[in-house]
């Protein structure tokens, strides 16, 4: 193990793993735990990184996508779930080691116990595909698919707010306000209603909450230009959610909210 890597030098190796035209981007790997996750700028959003996951133990599920954002310190950079309640935090401590003869970058990754962090490695071999993460974590967070119909997407949704209340044993109808989905960018977001849905059932599944998520009879959402975070607020049996282009991590967002306000 190297004590440290240069900053210049780990900056040059994760600038070589991805096309400059998406930035920064970097794949790091655990071949003992087939591990690998992936982290590229979010495009157009410097200060926010796509993460990509694949087999990182304890974390559930096996494969998945979210937004992350730098936490940078003197001597540390750690990335963390845009929202709360990421399955996993990364940190990047300047560390390395001599691979082949080559200083490469050392990360830590921790889920469940912050003194057993995962080691992973960044493997500047593979090749990022960043557009293929960002369909990942669009299909993770149920944005719809280009050329998706609004029939289709109120159909998803549909599906979901009858799963959910049946799980829930609630009467919450889930009503996008289709008006402020007024262009063809933000329609897709409108999908995001089954992360919301999807929150709730987590939420009623806890026996503290279930009484107060029974009371929630509509869920309506809309969406803003430029609003920023996920934004909830609870009025009677009304929860409203507004959504914007970086109103990132809905689902985990909005469990997290529901637990701290229901």
């Amino acid at each position: 193990m190297l004590p440290r890597v240069s900053k210049l030098t780990l900056a040059l190796i994760l600038a070589g793993s991805a096309p400059a035209a998406f930035g920064f981007a970097v794949v790091l790997t655990n071949d003992l735990e087939h591990t690998k996750i992936t982290i590229a700028e979010y495009p157009g959003h410097r200060e926010a990184f796509l993460v990509a996951w694949r087999d990182v133990p304890g974390v559930t599920p096996a494969s998945g996508a979210m937004v992350y954002y730098a936490d940078r310190a003197t001597d540390e950079t750690r990335y963390f779930a845009i929202g709360g309640g990421g399955r996993f935090a990364i940190l990047d401590r300047g560390r390395g080691r001599l691979i082949r003869g080559t200083a490469t970058p050392v990360f830590q990754v921790v889920s469940d116990d912050p003194k057993r962090p995962i080691m992973v490695v960044a493997d500047t071999t593979q090749t990022i595909d960043v557009p293929a993460v960002l369909a990942q974590y669009a299909a993770f967070e149920h944005i719809a698919a280009a050329g998706e119909t609004r029939a289709a997407i109120e159909a998803a949704i549909a599906a979901k707010a009858a799963q959910t209340n049946r799980a829930c044993g609630s009467q919450l109808a889930a009503r996008p306000q289709w008006k402020t989905f007024a262009t063809p960018t933000s329609v897709p977001l409108a999908k995001q209603t089954v992360a919301i849905l999807e929150a709730i059932e987590a939420s009623c599944a806890d026996k503290d909450y279930a009484a107060a998520v029974r009371g929630v009879r509509e869920l309506r959402i809309d969406y803003q230009a430029d609003a920023g975070a996920l934004r909830l607020e609870q009025t009677g049996a009304v929860l409203s959610v507004r959504l914007s282009d970086t109103s990132f991590n809905p689902r985990e967002t909005a469990r997290l909210w529901l637990k701290d306000h229901l």
